[in-house]
C-alpha cells in the first residue's frame, strides 16, 4: 500500500475524468469530459462544502473520494493513499464513507441494527466489537430506540440517518455525503445536517458535503463551487456569497438571509455583509434598531 504524505485528508492533483456516450446502436458518439483539471486539498477534520448544479461534476467528484470511480488523469489521495492503487481499495473506503442521495439505495437488510452492523460483518470486525459499534453509531446519528425498527416504517430522514450510522459503523475518519440531503423535507435535512456537524466539531470526522442547497452549506470552513467539471471559485462562506455574478453564472442562488441582506444594503439600510443565516439577519437589525 503506497503512501504519499498524509498531511491533508483529500488531496486532488489535475484530477481529470473522461467517459464515453453510446449511440442507440452502441457506437461510442463522444467522449465527455466531467471532469477538467481538479486540483484541492482538505485537512483532516475540515468541514468542506463542494457546491453545483446539476451537471457541474460535483456528483462524479465525490465518487473519487472513496474510489467507486478513477482518475483518467491526474491523481486522487485519500490521507495519502493514491485511490487507483492496487491494494488501497479496501482501506480507501474504511478511511472515507460514502452516503448517498436516496438512503434506500444503500439500506440493504430489514432490521436496522443488522443494516448497521452489514460494514463492519464485512470488516472482519468481531461480533462483540459490532455490537458496541452498531449501539454507539445509532446513538450517535439518535436513532437506537428504532434498532429493531424495520426500515421501511422509518421517514426518509430517518433512513439517511441509519445510512449515516451504517458508515459511522466502520470508523472512518472521513464521511462523504453525495446530495444526502436532496430528497428530505425541511425537518429532515435540518436533523442530519445537526448530525453532521456534530460529527464534524466533536468527533473531528472529516466531512465533505455535495450539495446544491446553499443553505446548507453556510457552516461549512470552506466552499469549492463547481461548473462543467472544473472549480469556478472557492472560499468560505462569507466569500463565496459576495460573488453573486459567478454564482448566477453557475445556477446557484444565494441564501434567502444573504438575498434579503443584499437588498436591505442597497436600500441604504445598513445592516452588513457576510449575513449566511436568517438569525444573523435578525440579530443585525436589532442592532440598527439600538
Amino acid at each position: 500500500m503506497q503512501k504519499k504524505s498524509d498531511q491533508y485528508m483529500i488531496e486532488t492533483k489535475d484530477l481529470v475524468y473522461e467517459y464515453n456516450r453510446r449511440d442507440e446502436n452502441g457506437d461510442i458518439a463522444e467522449i465527455v469530459r466531467a471532469l477538467d483539471g481538479v486540483s484541492l486539498k482538505v485537512k483532516k477534520g475540515d468541514f468542506i462544502a463542494v457546491l453545483g448544479a446539476n451537471g457541474s461534476g460535483k456528483s462524479t467528484f465525490a465518487k473519487h473520494l472513496n474510489g467507486l470511480l478513477h482518475p483518467t488523469e491526474g491523481v486522487v489521495y485519500i490521507n495519502g493513499m493514491q485511490t487507483d492503487r492496487e491494494g488501497n481499495v479496501l482501506p480507501v473506503r474504511q478511511m472515507a464513507g460514502m452516503v448517498f442521495q436516496n438512503p434506500d439505495n444503500q439500506i440493504i437488510s430489514g432490521i436496522v441494527e443488522e443494516d448497521v452492523a452489514f460494514g463492519p460483518e464485512n470488516l472482519g470486525v468481531s461480533t462483540e466489537e459490532i455490537l458496541l459499534r452498531v449501539e454507539e453509531s445509532l446513538k450517535q446519528v439518535d436513532m437506537l430506540p428504532y434498532r429493531k425498527h424495520s426500515p421501511n416504517r422509518l421517514s426518509g430522514g430517518q433512513k439517511q440517518r441509519v445510512a449515516i450510522a451504517g458508515v459511522l459503523a466502520m470508523h472512518p475518519q472521513c464521511i462523504i455525503l453525495d446530495e444526502a440531503t436532496a430528497m428530505l423535507d425541511p425537518a429532515g435535512r435540518k436533523k442530519v445536517l445537526e448530525i453532521v456537524m456534530r460529527l464534524n466539531k466533536e468527533e473531528h470526522i472529516t466531512i465533505i458535503l455535495i450539495t446544491h442547497y446553499m443553505e446548507d452549506v453556510t457552516e461549512a470552513d470552506y466552499i469549492y463551487v463547481m461548473k462543467e467539471g472544473k472549480i469556478a471559485t472557492s472560499g468560505t462562506p462569507g466569500e463565496v456569497f459576495e460573488q453573486k455574478k459567478i454564482l448566477q453564472d453557475c445556477a446557484l442562488e444565494l441564501p434567502t438571509a444573504t438575498r434579503i441582506a443584499q437588498l436591505l444594503n442597497e436600500a441604504d439600510i445598513p445592516v452588513g455583509d457576510g449575513i449566511l443565516t436568517m438569525e444573523e439577519l435578525a440579530d443585525r437589525l436589532d442592532k440598527l434598531r439600538g
